[in-house]
């Protein structure tokens, strides 16, 4: 179904805060369709949020920096029964947050039925509609004031939002995985962009923690929180750091820093501006490191991380 939703309209044509809340499971569809957003200009503010880690969608949606403005929750055989589906998406449909309403609008993905309490109200079907007409409706309900697509966008659908000439994709190789750090009071943009360019088959899989930092990293409660940043480090066979303004203050890239040096993980550096200090501890480790905050310095970084040289 999709019923006459109309445009949000925001004063200054202000870009919306998407949060889409997924079970892992759905994990795919999530980062292709907060990829697909983000290179559609709709909102650089497109956040991916695990729901089968414990996450409480109402707590997350309190705490955000940014209040949201759309919950897009992924609905599938596998979120179906899930107690955020029945429960937690009610909660967040009958209440503000930060004096502002947030609007759930549910994305069907596969033949799983909606919840009664979801299908009663608008909602977008990728299963019976396809990607293409459904995203296509989806960017008529996102986009501020309706204004029209800013620029074209080459095909693929899922091209770079700049288009980067660049020989053949290289093939990843098995395993390669890069755990990224940074600043989550600050530097969530760039966190942002690095995940847009994931969607370049010869850009490296990128793991990040998409649950919000409430606590200090060295009290009881930041515990649950340090539990499953450190099996994501640990997963993953490298790790990278976005090195902003105030980076190097920063007790959790710090706390996460050190875990990955105790863990043994490659170590990649990359500075949003060269004068940007890096903590003291990857200082002594001798990271690889990025010329510049752009795609390909990044990519090469992280490719001689893993003892692969450049062919200029």
């Amino acid at each position: 179904m999709f019923a006459d939703v109309p445009n949000v309209i925001r004063p200054g044509g202000k870009q919306p805060h998407i949060v889409i809340a997924y079970t892992y499971a759905d994990n795919e569809f999530a980062r292709r369709l907060a990829g697909a957003l983000r290179r559609e200009g709709i909102s650089p503010w497109v956040d991916e949020v695990d729901m089968s880690v414990g996450v409480i969608l109402v707590n997350r949606l309190a705490h955000s920096l940014r209040p949201a403005d759309f919950v897009i929750p992924l609905i599938s055989a596998a979120s179906l029964n899930a107690r955020w589906v029945r429960q937690d998406l009610r909660a967040v449909a009958s209440r503000n947050f930060k004096g502002r309403r947030v609007r759930v609008l549910p994305a069907r993905v596969d033949g799983a039925a909606l919840p009664d309490h979801l299908r009663a109200q608008s909602y977008i079907d990728f299963h019976a509609h396809g990607w293409k007409r459904t995203f296509e409706d989806l960017k008529v309900i996102l986009r501020p004031g309706g204004a029209p697509r800013p620029t074209a966008r080459p095909e693929p659908e899922f091209e770079l939002p700049h288009p980067i000439r660049r020989p053949p994709p290289e093939k990843q190789p098995e395993g390669k995985l890069v755990y990224v750090s940074y600043d989550y009071e600050n530097d969530g943009y760039y966190k942002d962009v690095l995940l847009t360019w994931t969607t370049s088959p010869d850009f490296p899989r990128l793991s990040v923690n998409d649950q919000p930092v409430d606590y200090p990293v060295d009290t009881d409660e930041a515990e649950p929180l340090k539990h499953v940043i450190y099996g994501k480090i640990k997963t993953a066979t490298a790790f990278l750091c976005v090195v902003g303004e105030k980076t190097s203050m920063s007790d959790w890239v710090n706390w996460e820093v050190k875990t990955a040096i105790e863990l043994g993980k490659r170590m990649v550096v990359v500075r949003i501006d060269r004068d940007c200090p890096v903590p003291d501890a990857l200082s002594e480790v001798g990271p690889t490191c990025a010329l510049s905050f752009t795609f390909e310095d990044i990519k090469r970084a992280v490719a001689e991380a893993y003892g692969v040289v450049a062919q200029e």
